[in-house]
């Protein structure tokens, strides 16, 4: 081999390296985000393009960016959010999925970026002015599958018919083998006037099982990540975007 041929080896070979690093740069730089299927207005899908929609997944959307990340997207039932991050089929986990005790001892949490609290809906001729999940003992109850309600409805002896999300619960409802819905507040107003529902009602007696701090999540110890996801959420907090975004699908 002439010294030629060894120059062009060694270009070749220089050009094929430096074509891997690239696509092992572009590769580390996608985020897989866990999502819910149908939890609008924070997450779902919408029916007609098959895009992903919601206030947490634009404000993903922004910090991502800001973060030089790029988001790829992953719906699923609520109920599997937090095994995919701990399964590492995905990175980050945005959507209803809020800030509890029992979640913070497996995975971390940036800070919050909104709040909610679970409200209860019966059919419009149940006139029982219910008070807390105490009231709710014997009574055939739908909550989402993996929520923070399931633990005390079922100590408080509610009869549960667990669903994949929102949607399911009220399908429940509307066809009347349950007798009322607990469920995330911001889901369930989104969801009824959708459908434009008078004959449920939300209770207004019901004081909430929780106020739940909307956040994404990491695995634990995945702190570089964690920094990356905190500081562009502060960054476009003080700039306004995230307040834009929420007041857009209707949030305060």
């Amino acid at each position: 081999m002439n010294r030629r041929e060894i120059s062009k080896g060694l270009a070749a070979l220089l050009m094929a390296g430096s074509a891997a690093a690239t696509s092992r740069a572009q590769f580390a730089s996608i985020l897989k985000v866990g999502i819910t299927s149908a939890g609008q207005p924070a997450s779902g899908v919408n029916s007609q393009t098959g895009a992903p929609e919601g206030f947490a997944v634009e404000i993903m959307q922004a910090v991502a960016a800001d973060a030089g990340l790029v988001p790829e997207f992953h719906p699923m039932p609520f109920g599997e959010l937090q095994s995919s991050l701990l399964d590492k089929r995905i990175d980050a986990v945005a959507g209803s999925f809020g800030i509890t005790p029992e979640r913070q001892r497996v995975v971390d949490f940036t800070h919050s970026y909104g709040s909610y609290r679970d409200v209860l809906i019966v059919r419009a001729s149940n006139p029982n002015a219910y008070r807390s999940v105490a009231d709710l003992k014997g009574m055939k109850i739908a909550t989402s599958r993996g929520s923070s309600y399931v633990r005390p409805l079922e100590e408080a002896g509610a009869d549960l018919s667990l669903s994949a999300s929102t949607a399911e619960s009220i399908a429940k409802l509307e066809a009347g083998n349950i007798d009322g819905i607990i469920e995330n507040e911001l889901q369930v107003n989104f969801r009824l006037r959708a459908r434009g529902r008078t004959d449920f009602r939300v209770v207004d007696s019901y004081q909430p099982i929780l106020i739940g701090h909307l956040a994404f999540a990491v695995r634990k110890g995945d702190a570089d990540l964690l920094l990356k996801l905190d500081r562009s959420l502060s960054k476009l907090e003080a700039g306004g975007s995230v307040a834009e975004i929420k007041k857009k699908w209707g949030l305060g």
